[in-house]
């Protein structure tokens, strides 16, 4: 039975549930390929084997334990030249929809926040991560397929800096997966919406907010350097600009690491 059916217009509203596949994005790619698949239908996976991430990363998750699913979203071709504000947006709905559902089931917020380019991060740890993907046909963009992972009720991160919502508010009891998604497509509907409509202002801003280490000094590694620098922002081309002693430099994702202390 899927219980995967969001009270909204169009995000998360109707879904297929997979009990176990190697990718949500590959499925959901390929099916929006071939079919006329609605805006905003999503795929969830109880068990990724061979889940995804930024730089060709794999993700890992325990089968059953976590939030793992894509989204099809069909913007307008108009909107090709902002296209990394659809990353934005994607960003600022997850955790609008993680910050409803504490306020609702645990009567306070967190400290949820977004590492750039694409990790979910609570309290400085790493919760989860997107994958936005995108067709374009003759020349249009066709769709994009937004994958979304979050550490729901996985204890065990041996190895691996992050952390589960039952994890961190430490739960005797797990959390229902099908009320996270449902919050987290209503937030997504809502500042989804805002791209469309074209406020990008209002989507930076709110991005900015909540973005990890923002105007805070900290150690990155970019080649064979390492150095403090300060976050300023994202770009509109998706560049972290930093500032460091004498200057502002802005970077790609595979040109720079972030360094956490051991």
């Amino acid at each position: 039975m899927n219980n995967y059916q969001a009270p909204t217009r169009f995000i998360g509203k109707n879904s297929k549930y997979l009990d176990i596949c190697p990718s949500t994005n590959s499925i959901a790619f390929e099916e929006a390929l071939n079919g006329e698949i609605p805006e905003g239908f999503a795929w969830i996976a109880g068990h990724q084997t061979a889940g995804r991430g930024q730089r060709g990363n794999t993700w890992q998750a325990e089968p059953h334990q976590n939030l793992t699913l894509s989204i099809l979203l069909r913007p307008s071709h108009a909107l090709l030249e902002k296209q990394f504000f659809l990353s934005k947006a994607a960003a600022n709905g997850i955790l609008d929809g993680l910050e409803a559902w504490s306020r609702a089931t645990q009567g306070e917020n967190f400290n949820f926040e977004i590492k750039w380019p694409n990790d979910i991060y609570l309290d400085g740890v790493k919760l989860g991560g997107i994958l936005i993907e995108n067709n374009f046909q003759a020349g249009k963009w066709s769709f994009s397929i937004v994958g979304i992972g979050l550490n729901i009720n996985q204890l065990n991160f041996e190895g691996i800096r992050g952390t589960s919502l039952r994890s961190y508010l430490e739960l005797k009891d797990p959390i229902s997966l099908p009320e996270v998604y449902n919050y987290i497509s209503q937030g997504i509907e809502n500042t989804y919406t805002l791209f469309k409509e074209g406020q990008f202002e209002k989507i930076d801003e709110h991005y900015h907010e909540r973005l990890f280490r923002r105007l805070e000094w900290a150690s990155y590694e970019a080649g064979n350097e390492r150095f403090e620098g300060k976050i300023l922002g994202v770009n509109e081309q998706g560049l972290l600009e930093i500032e460091k002693e004498f200057t502002v430099e802005s970077y790609d994702l595979k040109e720079i690491s972030f360094i956490f202390p051991s």
